[in-house]
């Protein structure tokens, strides 16, 4: 994991720790990346609903997303932010609840 590498994210790692221990994540098992003629089927678009917006877009939510070329639509609408959180709960579904391990906190 790069954040116990570098030493400079270490702080994150108990509160990733709580969240996903707490939270309940599902996911599927995707094609482990590789060079050459791998298949590279990655979705990177992403959608985060908090209360009322809506965030969906390729950044990503933290500091390094500053330094990608990126985006992402911030729309403020309470009938879409419901109706995303309706979807995203469909398709978490529809995958096994994600398997949690110790990171360090």
């Amino acid at each position: 994991m790069r954040a116990l590498l570098n030493g400079n994210s270490t702080w994150k790692l108990p509160l990733v720790a709580r969240v996903f221990g707490g939270g309940r994540f599902s996911g599927k098992d995707s094609t482990p990346y590789g060079d050459g003629d791998n298949v590279h089927d990655f979705m990177h678009a992403k959608v985060t609903v908090a209360d009322d917006h809506v965030f969906a877009g390729s950044y990503n939510l933290s500091h390094s997303g500053e330094q990608n070329a990126e985006n992402v639509l911030e729309i403020r609408d309470p009938e879409l932010a419901d109706r995303f959180v309706t979807w995203i709960d469909e398709v978490r579904a529809r995958y096994r609840p994600a398997p949690v391990t110790d990171v360090g906190g």
